[in-house]
């Protein structure tokens, strides 16, 4: 999920096939009750099923704060994985795709499954942090360049644990560098999605459970529970997002127990995008 001024992103799963579009958008605004329709980004034209020219499996988004949405695509079992950039202030126009090499992300989709992206803001431009959860390795993408690379270090978060890790960005940025794994903490449950605030908060949501957490990443490691419901039957029950107004915007899925499938919060939290943060971590 990713917002940009009256417009908020998601990504939708699409296991069995059946969805259309995985890449739509509603408007953040509105006095309407009623359950909102989701519109095609940009269009239906760029989604047709093993069309290699369309978006295929739209997994990681995020805006930048030049107006851009960037998409990873994971593609299907004949098109090859993919970054698309729109410009947003430009009547979404598609700005760069960017096709990953045989040797940074595999062609075959059995060998791959990319999913989140993390921008980081440079004086030159912007990279891009993507992870492949089937390598378990992170891709870094040069805007500028416009080059890919495997950072050369095996993952940040043991897969089937609740462990916390970093590693620096600034050795992430050499490509064909070594990348040295810092462990944190461990959280209460394992964690899927995390996303950080420009006041340093970090929001966690984890598989299997009702709740999100949050921490101040400028204090030693201490979860704090954020939100909780009763139940949430699903595997990856919550995502979330923040726009430039200080909010945090989240969606909860729940497969069963009737009532409400999906719902879309909001809530004040003072802080912005992560890219306006003025921390000098680098971590």
């Amino acid at each position: 999920m990713a917002v940009f001024g009256e417009r908020l992103f998601l990504s939708l799963d699409n296991k069995n096939s059946v969805i259309p579009a995985t890449l739509v958008w509603l408007p953040t605004s509105g006095s309407s009750t009623a359950p909102p329709k989701l519109a095609p980004f940009q269009s239906w034209h760029l989604h047709k099923k093993d069309d290699c020219n369309s978006i295929q499996k739209a997994t990681g988004i995020e805006t930048d704060t030049d107006g851009r949405l960037w998409v990873v695509d994971d593609g299907s079992m004949v098109c090859p994985g993919k970054l698309w950039v729109f410009d947003l202030l430009k009547n979404d126009k598609t700005e760069r795709i960017h096709q990953f090499p045989d040797t940074v992300v595999s062609y075959s989709y059995d060998n791959r499954r990319l999913s989140y992206i993390v921008l980081d803001k440079t004086p030159n431009d912007y990279l891009a942090y993507i992870t492949d959860a089937k390598s378990e390795h992170i891709i870094v993408y040069n805007r500028k360049m416009d080059k890919s690379w495997e950072a050369r270090q095996l993952y940040l978060r043991r897969s089937y644990s609740n462990e916390q890790y970093s590693v620096s960005v600034s050795e992430l940025k050499n490509e064909g560098g070594s990348v040295a794994v810092k462990f944190i903490g461990e959280w209460t449950a394992r964690p899927y999605r995390m996303l950080i605030d420009s006041a340093d908060v970090l929001y966690a949501a984890f598989y299997n459970q009702s709740y999100t957490s949050k921490w101040n990443i400028s204090e030693p490691f201490s979860e704090q529970r954020f939100h909780e419901v009763g139940r949430l039957d699903a595997f990856w029950p919550s995502t979330f997002a923040l726009d430039t107004n200080g909010n945090l915007w989240m969606t909860h899925s729940n497969k069963s127990g009737g009532g409400i499938r999906h719902k879309l919060l909001k809530a004040a939290v003072g802080a912005n995008s992560y890219l306006c943060s003025t921390s000098t971590d680098s971590s």
